[in-house]
């Protein structure tokens, strides 16, 4: 997490009485957050992003094609790449000879991929809304994995509401808590969710250049996929309030997974 945004996420966990559990976001991600003319990766943005610089080329990082850049991409991952590429591919435009950095291109899509070999940043997806935008270089966000409420147990404070159809879902069935999760549609998210997301992107807005490079949270959280969703991997809990001395913590396994959700 970039040091700047660390204690945002704390004041968010802390307004909104909740444990805000975030994904590993890659170092090369969190080293383009903040600069002007880059921009956090949106809901609708499948592809991956590049694991690694090219020589001249800096891409590592970046949301990129693995057609143009293979090797930027190990080569257990490269087929990954490609797949997820293919999902969101109809929403670049390929211009012939590339686009400028400065100033608002012409395109009838949401983002541009640079197809200029000359720039540093080629075969790299930037973000400008159809032309409205000058253009922004797309880089990892951060990925919540869950938010679970803080006060009492979590099993009986897990809320109950009315939501909101956004294209995610609310089913976490490989947790234990999952009989307690109650929402209205396979495809919602909370109250709470949004609250804290909202919380989050204005807060850091405030601490960078640019407000449309400021959305850095732009997805529902891991566990809304079900059982696909609930990985158990390593994530980052920031918590409402200290735990033995601690603020925030890695949960490494399921054993350390199981342990927070009981309050350990």
């Amino acid at each position: 997490m970039h040091p700047r945004h660390f204690p945002i996420f704390v004041e968010a966990a802390r307004t909104y009485d909740c444990h805000i559990l975030v994904r590993r976001t890659g170092s090369a991600s969190i080293g383009w957050m903040g600069r002007d003319g880059y921009s956090g990766k949106r809901a609708d943005m499948k592809a991956k992003t590049a694991k690694l610089d090219l020589g001249r080329y800096r891409l590592a990082g970046l949301v990129c094609s693995p057609l143009l850049q293979p090797l930027a991409f190990p080569a257990d991952r490269l087929g990954d790449a490609r797949s997820y590429w293919a999902k969101s591919e109809h929403l670049i435009t390929l211009p012939p000879a590339g686009f400028p950095d400065d100033r608002q291109f012409p395109c009838n899509s949401p983002y541009i991929l640079q197809t200029d070999r000359n720039h540093r940043h080629y075969g790299c997806v930037a973000w400008v809304e159809c032309g409205l935008l000058v253009p922004r270089y797309v880089h990892g966000d951060y990925d919540l994995y869950a938010i679970l409420p803080a006060a009492g147990k979590l099993e009986d404070q897990l809320p109950r509401v009315t939501v909101r159809r956004t294209g995610s879902t609310m089913n976490p069935a490989g947790l234990p808590l999952a009989d307690k999760l109650r929402f209205e549609t396979s495809d919602s998210v909370s109250p709470l969710s949004m609250e804290v997301a909202s919380f989050l992107n204005v807060r850091i807005a405030g601490s960078m250049p640019s407000l449309p490079g400021a959305l850095l949270v732009n997805h529902g959280e891991q566990v809304n996929l079900g059982a696909e969703g609930c990985t158990f991997e390593p994530v980052l809990a920031v918590m409402a309030h200290p735990r033995n001395g601690q603020i925030a913590r890695i949960l490494s396994d399921y054993n350390e997974h199981q342990a927070f959700y009981a309050g350990e």
